[in-house]
């Protein structure tokens, strides 16, 4: 701007010059992305953690939960003490003992690909697989297992992930298929709304998966083979669903959640595609610049132009840093396990023990009547004719 606009504050309104409307200067207007759009979205804003945020909000929720076991657990005995034996209290304190955060977090996995391997089962479309998944661990982001039995909330997200995804199938049909009864499935449904915080929309890797397959064929034009780009996108597509079952969906946005399962599957071709769209030296096809334009001195450009060009360098994405963050996403899928059914009939078994702790002492009593009539049964019999 001239040095006689720039004090314009001591120029009479009559004395202003008059601006041209032709030269006015261009408004620089940043670019709405779909990034910027998830990062305005519920699901960032409710369900977005840093590890460490993570492990502390299951702690707590283990500690409220414990607490009240332990309280539960004190009154019974307060009001049993008069008729329960020294061997059954001591019976009660070893078995009866709420489970750790830890204990809690892999009986959730454990449910959670059961969530998943029924959804399938009944036919229901990705989407909504996807989204049973995520509402049952929601779930237990605020609840604990001590409070809800996970068997009780299995049917009810997945009838409320097909209301969400408009996959409209009636209750009782829903019932009928799933072999449940529809009380059991409407119980939870209003808890687990209310858990969710009303928050329904959900951002799933299957979009980005979509857009990479066609952008990869786009950036790579001529360098990748359609039928491979088909089989892996189908590996890929199944691949981001058992990724669900992970904590990625906690830490990472759904697109570097599909760019760490598409390098997952190819790691080289990944890495070249991600060289080509954002490196420094490439333009948006990924080809190289010209020498005549490398010459172009950077002085000749207008002001308005100087500053599109640095507003498109900050938004520029460090391709570095970017797969830094992928590899991370994917080393994060790769070391989820899920524990043996077995290991999970332990867990749930010390879990329904601590929440019921009459059913120990009974227990305990039908074991000893065993043993007792085992020891009776064993007992030598005297013969009558032998005795005269």
């Amino acid at each position: 701007m001239s040095a006689e606009v720039e004090d314009s504050s001591n120029i009479l309104p009559s004395e202003k010059p008059a601006v041209d409307s032709n030269k006015e200067e261009k408004k620089v207007q940043k670019r709405i992305t779909d990034d910027d759009l998830y990062r305005h979205s519920s699901q960032y804003r409710f369900w977005s953690f840093t590890v460490d945020g993570l492990k502390e909000k299951r702690t707590e929720i283990n500690e409220n939960a414990t607490a009240k076991v332990k309280e539960a657990l004190v009154k019974f005995v307060d009001t049993k003490k008069d008729i329960l034996s020294e061997r059954e209290l001591q019976t009660i304190q070893s078995k009866a003992t709420p489970l750790t955060a830890d204990e809690e977090l892999k009986l959730v996995g454990f449910y959670a690909k059961k969530v998943q391997v029924i959804a399938q089962h009944l036919n229901l479309p990705t989407e909504v697989v996807a989204t049973s998944i995520t509402f049952f661990k929601r779930f237990y982001l605020e609840n604990s297992v001590m409070e809800y039995d996970p068997k009780d909330m299995v049917h009810t997200t997945i009838f409320l992930a097909c209301k969400s995804e408009n996959y409209f199938i009636s209750v009782d049909s829903f019932a009928n298929k799933a072999k449940s009864k529809k009380e059991e499935i409407l119980k939870y449904e209003f808890k687990l709304l209310e858990s969710l915080k009303f928050t329904l929309l959900n951002h799933h890797p299957y979009k980005p998966l979509h857009g990479f397959f066609l952008d990869i064929q786009h950036v790579l034009h001529g360098k990748v083979d359609l039928n491979y780009m088909g089989k892996i996108y189908d590996k890929s597509k199944r691949k981001i669903t058992d990724a669900l079952l992970t904590d990625v969906v906690y830490h990472f946005s759904p697109p570097q959640i599909t760019l760490a399962v598409f390098l997952n599957e190819d790691e080289q071709l990944i890495r070249k595609y991600l060289e080509l769209k954002f490196g420094e030296q490439t333009n948006e096809i990924g080809t190289t610049p010209t020498p005549e334009a490398s010459k172009e001195p950077t002085d000749s450009k207008k002001p308005d132009e100087k500053k599109e060009d640095k507003s498109l360098s900050q938004s520029k994405i460090n391709v570095d840093k970017l797969l830094e963050t992928i590899i991370s996403c994917k080393e994060m899928i790769e070391s989820f396990e899920t524990i043996s059914t077995q290991d999970a009939k332990l867990i749930y078994a010390k879990n329904y023990y601590c929440k019921n702790p009459n059913v120990i002492v009974q227990k305990l009593k039908r074991k000893l009547e065993q043993i007792s009539q085992d020891d009776s049964s064993n007992e030598p019999r005297i013969d009558k004719k032998q005795s005269t």
